[in-house]
């Protein structure tokens, strides 16, 4: 009977040690869960979303452009849209007036601009521009609605309008009217006016703004020559920061752009390159604009090193 009963005993703490053993970790048996359900793998059925790699990508990445931002060179008018598309390829051209002030705070690597608004800048920003070309002689007319200015002297007694910031031309214009004996601000008057454009007569540049409704009555290129006695009459520059890659594509680019392009009444293409030439042929005229107003160009004249001396 003890026999018996030992037995049963015995058996019943195999049944139960066995029990314990179905649930130690490690086994790979079905257990319950409160989890999510899972298919044949063992895997939880889900445990991939659909299109993860979608999900988890960077938004647009085959759609975003990874190339590097071009150097911007900035400008206003004919001259600089040229310039411009010939350097397309490794420049990004902006056409605006503020061209002047995007070279100062560096917006801007480069820029077509006068030559005074040049040296005023290098002047202002301690030497960080140079000027690498010269791209243009001349440049400016007297326009008129109309067909009664025949000549300078034609302008006796009248107002001449002048577009608002364009101060360099206006002085120049008023030093070729005093060398044929007008006095400015009498026999002659000089006014700034934002709608120049639209007024008569005006000093404007040699496209007219496109405005079909004016005339080029006065070359002041040809004035000038007969005043001065010199051929060349400084107008657009291309000026660069010293700082910016790739200045010398630029100037080819511009040298390019300027090959059998023609110019607009009152300009000639003049292209200058190097800093003995550059020098040479700028140095009397920033030192007419010194005498006419030093502010023209920041104060004063800019020393060699306003020429970049590296030029294609």
């Amino acid at each position: 009977m003890k026999k018996a009963v030992a037995l049963l005993l015995a058996l019943v703490w195999i049944a139960a040690l066995s029990g314990c053993i179905a649930k130690l970790p490690g086994e790979t048996l079905p257990q319950e869960s409160d989890g999510p359900e899972t298919g044949d793998t063992g895997k939880p059925a889900d445990s991939t979303p659909p299109d993860t790699a979608e999900d988890t990508a960077p938004a647009d990445t085959e759609t975003q452009d990874t190339a590097p931002a071009l150097p911007l060179l900035a400008g206003f008018g004919p001259v600089a849209e040229a310039v411009g598309a010939a350097a397309a390829e490794k420049w990004e051209f902006v056409n605006t007036a503020d061209a002047a002030k995007m070279l100062a705070d560096g917006s801007a690597s480069a820029a077509v601009l006068p030559v005074g608004a040049a040296a005023r800048i290098y002047n202002e920003t301690e030497g960080k521009i140079a000027v690498a070309a010269l791209l243009t002689s001349g440049g400016w007319v007297i326009a008129e609605q109309g067909d009664t200015v025949k000549d300078i002297f034609s302008l006796a007694g009248k107002t001449v309008y002048v577009p608002t910031g364009e101060e360099e031309a206006a002085a120049v214009f008023g030093y070729i009217a005093e060398e044929y004996g007008f006095e400015i601000g009498s026999t002659l008057k000089l006014e700034a006016a934002s709608d120049a454009r639209g007024k008569t007569p005006a000093l404007l540049p040699g496209d007219l703004y496109g405005n079909s409704a004016q005339r080029a009555a006065i070359d002041l290129l040809a004035e000038w020559k007969d005043v001065t006695g010199e051929s060349l009459w400084p107008g657009l520059c291309l000026a660069v920061r010293k700082d910016a890659e790739g200045t010398d594509s630029l100037t080819g680019a511009a040298k390019k752009a300027l090959e059998g392009a023609k110019a607009a009444p009152g300009m000639e293409y003049a292209y200058v390159t190097g800093a003995e030439p550059l020098r040479e042929s700028l140095r009397s005229y920033l030192s007419l604009l010194y005498k006419l107003d030093p502010k023209l160009i920041g104060g004063y004249i800019p020393d060699d090193g306003f020429y970049l001396p590296k030029n294609t």
